[in-house]
């Protein structure tokens, strides 16, 4: 519907009593409303952003959207739903309202209103009310849903797969819940805001306790009064202990679920609407000094479209068949019938952005007809912040610029992300978008179908786990995902962690024959989906089936990838496992991986997971070699075998000289430091051209450098470091300076770093390492001038560690020397696995490498079978 016509032709056809009026004046009146005059007739409606920090407080985005909001005109800003306890926040991000955050709302309530007066002049003041909310069944504090339910939904308790005998909040948690709104009613006060919505509508926990007929032997249940307790209760407290706070509520009055499990329905269980108890509601909110009630209906969580991981499809009450202008009209009508009982009330109604362009018209018709008071706009607002200016000047909501009724705004939030309009704000929320659906399930189930599964998988053979790389992506096709993840840790322990930092494009996708004909499976992409998954289901952490324990004592010196794979392996087995770390589990992927390689909660995550799956077969404790561990004394303590996965835990210095005394750092100390919050400034040059350079780099970027440059004596086509690596350095701005070869350090009087001397190199012969060695350029030395030098050249053991395995065998590249087939280095008894023995590998290899060394001591521990012998005459 393209014009005014057009929709007065369809809501004929239709037979709708729906009004249209051409002259939007009455949407600008000034409007009283208590003790504050709201410059127009606009309300932007509580839209959630999913933005907000960890602890509660408002975020980039969160500013952003409101000072888009101030400046767009609305006589009231609604702000979002806002937890008053964490247990009830609807997603990590949503904002949550306490002593911890309130400077952040304080800063929040300032600019709105700084934003709208610097816009319109300082007798524009939009009156803020803030939502503060219980998120109950929809709760999701952290990565798995929490939910609270007030009574059990057959149209909902499937949806989040609840049990009949899943607990329901007590009457206790109620009781102490209602002191807790009125002390985040305090905080919004002392933030600044003129007033607090007691949110009651989409089935949030208030809602639900409205419809909550079938709660029995509960003060919180069953009749009206019982089931509005909880409400009333709040806003009598609020109304005592915060005199100058308007008290308000966003409220269903229609639930669109059949009785008894939806508020404000007929009770012969038809879908029709029965307003009044919604009605005695809103009377109880006016009598209670509530200038203004904002109504609502429905539940925008039922999606009918989508399926739930498990194959659960979303249940929810009957999805009507019709033409939306019906649910419009519905939405209107039950506006109309509660503003028409309490005709001096302003009353908020919504669901006028599905118009789109056409909404000023209905909406103007709505408020001469005295069926609505103020407009609330929702979804129209993310599209659209400055409509209502737009409306004043022009006369008009243009079209290139409404809302286009997508849902994406929703879809981001199903995936996760924080949300906004995809379409119209595109520079901010598209990728956001991409994102979210990239990683959602129906996109993992099709990614996952494509696999050919290939009689012969060279995919398998390229993977150093020997992952069974088939098998678990044909559980997820089927969406089997616990049997995907069980596939992939019977190979491989650390799958999460893999799937973030595996070099994939070089090893299992590198097999994958599909790229002949397409391209590769996104082998490293379904693996990290499946395994975060895991982790968020609680199947990472479930105690093991493992034998009855054998009594015998296995020492593993360092707490990394394969120090975590070979105790894993040896528990399966029933040993008794003691790890000994130096620094904490995780080892130098804990210690240096950036978080934008992987993030920290994950990684910490899996590893305490996998520990606590062996339930006590697995012990950590604090020790280092040369240090208060001694190999022999281990043997002779009780350890039947030892394996040493302690690492490489040093850089490679420079031979360069003069040594600065100042402005040179190893690339694992300066990834150390980064990680722990350190910042830098300036130039910084990095040596080396792996990925262990490339995650210097990027780190020094991030940690605030102005200009970041890789310095590599090779060609750009011969630099090891992962194209992935490689990828995110031109992202962050990294520059690569490719066939330079460092010559000496320049410093000042002071010993302090200055520059670093460098030579052009051309490429000459074909050295050992099957590469053409770097020749210098006579006469091209010059100076790069630096504020730090990062050197990333390799590692090696540090002199301590060195020191307490001189009696062990080495290998003229310096590290461990183990035999091949078993992984035991030169002492009986002792095995070696990680990079103390590949120099440094991927942490596939790594793990490999510990599942190898353990079951080299599982077969050297268990006792050979007797033989039987038969003879002829017997």
């Amino acid at each position: 519907m393209r014009t005014i016509d057009d929709l007065l032709e369809k809501i004929r056809q239709l037979n709708l009593d729906l009004w249209v009026s051409k002259n939007v004046d009455c949407l600008f009146q000034r409007v009283e409303c208590g003790k504050f005059v709201l410059p127009n007739r606009f309300v932007v409606l509580p839209m959630e952003g999913c933005d907000g920090k960890a602890d509660g407080s408002p975020d980039e985005l969160t500013f952003r959207r409101y000072r888009r909001f101030a400046s767009g005109g609305a006589g009231v800003l609604w702000f979002e739903a806002t937890a008053v306890v964490p247990e009830g926040r609807a997603n990590p991000r949503q904002l949550w309202l306490h002593r911890g955050s309130i400077d952040g709302f304080k800063r929040l309530v300032e600019e709105t209103h700084k934003t709208a007066q610097q816009t319109f002049g300082s007798d524009h003041r939009p009156l803020t009310i803030v939502q503060l909310t219980h998120s109950g069944r929809y709760s999701k504090p952290g990565r798995k849903p929490s939910p609270i339910i007030a009574h059990h939904s057959p149209y909902l308790d499937p949806t989040h797969n609840l049990p009949p005998d899943y607990p329901l909040i007590t009457d206790d948690e109620l009781k102490r819940l209602e002191d807790v709104y009125v002390e985040a009613a305090r905080l919004a006060y002392e933030a600044g805001f003129d007033g607090v919505d007691i949110k009651a509508c989409h089935r949030y926990l208030i809602s639900e306790l409205h419809a909550s007929f079938t709660r029995e032997n509960s003060i919180y249940g069953g009749s009206f009064e019982n089931r509005t307790r909880f409400f009333r209760n709040i806003v009598e407290k609020i109304r005592s202990a915060v005199p100058g706070l308007i008290v308000t509520s966003r409220m269903n009055a229609y639930d669109a679920m059949p009785y008894p499990y939806g508020f404000g329905m007929k009770q012969d269980g038809s879908m029709e609407p029965d307003l009044s108890e919604p009605i005695e509601l809103v009377r109880f909110l006016s009598e209670h000094g509530a200038p203004l009630v904002n109504i609502t209906i429905g539940n925008p969580y039922y999606n009918p479209h989508v399926n739930r991981p498990f194959d659960r499809p979303t249940v929810g009450a009957p999805f009507p068949n019709e033409h939306p202008l019906y649910g419009v009209a519905r939405f209107i009508h039950i506006v109309k019938e509660i503003q028409q009982t309490f005709p001096k009330l302003l009353i908020v109604g919504g669901g006028y952005s599905w118009l789109r362009h056409l909404l000023p018209y209905v909406a103007a018709a709505n408020v001469e007809k005295g069926w609505v008071s103020l407009v609330g706009i929702g979804r129209m607002a993310f599209a659209y912040p400055d409509c209502i200016r737009d409306l004043k000047e022009f006369g008009m909501f243009f079209r290139d610029k409404s809302c286009i009724a997508c849902s994406a705004c929703t879809q981001i939030m199903r995936d996760g992300g924080r949300t906004g309009c995809v379409p119209r704000d595109y520079t901010v929320y598209s990728p956001i978008y991409k994102k979210g659906r990239d990683e959602a399930v129906d996109t993992i189930v099709e990614l996952a179908k494509k696999c050919r599964q290939c009689d012969t998988p060279e995919c398998v053979g390229h993977c150093p786990a020997k992952v069974n790389i088939p098998q678990f992506i044909h559980y997820i096709a089927e969406r089997r995902f616990r049997e995907a993840y069980e596939t992939l840790r019977a190979s491989n322990i650390l799958t999460t962690i893999c799937g973030f930092v595996c070099p994939a494009e070089v090893q299992c996708e590198k097999g994958c024959l599909n790229q002949h004909f397409s391209e590769s499976i996104p082998i490293r992409k379904l693996q990290r989906w499946v395994s975060k998954l895991a982790i968020d289901e609680g199947w990472v952490s479930e105690p093991r089936k493992i034998p009855v324990s054998t009594g015998i004592k296995v020492a593993v010196i360092g707490a990394g990838p394969a120090g975590i794979a070979a105790a894993a392996k040896l528990a399966e087995a029933g040993h008794n496992v003691v790890i000994y770390e130096r620094e904490k589990k995780g080892g130098l992927v804990e210690a240096v991986i950036p978080e934008i390689r992987v993030p920290s909660d994950i990684l910490n995550a899996e590893l305490n997971d996998i520990l606590k799956s062996y339930d006590g077969l697995i012990e950590i404790r604090s020790g280092s070699l040369g240090s208060n561990l001694n190999i022999e004394k281990l043997l002779k303590s009780g350890f039947s075998a030892v394996v040493i996965a302690c690492g490489l835990q040093e850089s490679i210095a420079l031979n360069c000289s003069p040594r600065p005394e100042k402005g040179v750092i190893g690339a694992l100390e300066f990834l150390k430091k980064v990680k722990h919050g350190e910042k830098c400034s300036g130039t910084v040059l990095v040596i080396g051209g792996g990925n262990t350079a490339l995650d210097a780099a990027c780190c020094a970027k991030l940690a605030g450098a102005n200009d970041v440059f890789i310095v590599y004596r090779r060609s750009f086509k011969e630099m090891p470091a992962w194209h992935e690596s490689i990828q995110l350095g031109f992202d962050l701005g990294v520059n690569m300076l490719t066939n330079i070869m460092p010559v000496s350090y320049v410093v000042d009087s002071k010993g302090v770093l200055k520059g670093l001397r460098v030579v052009f190199t051309l490429p000459g012969e074909v050295d050992s390492s099957n590469r053409r060695k770097p020749v210098p350029v006579p006469e091209t030395e010059h100076i790069l001038p630096a504020d730090l030098v990062i050197e990333a050249i390799g590692q090696k053991l540090d002199e301590q560690t060195r020191s307490a395995l001189k009696d062990f065998r080495f290998t003229d590249k310096g590290l461990l020397w183990v035999d091949k087939e078993t992984l035991q280095t030169s002492v009986p008894g002792v095995f070696a696995a990680g990079d103390i023995i590949s120099g440094g590998g991927t942490v596939v290899q790594a793990v490999a490498d510990g599942v190898k060394a353990a079951e080299s001591i599982i077969k050297m521990l268990t006792p050979a079978p007797e033989i039987l012998t038969i003879h002829k005459n017997k």
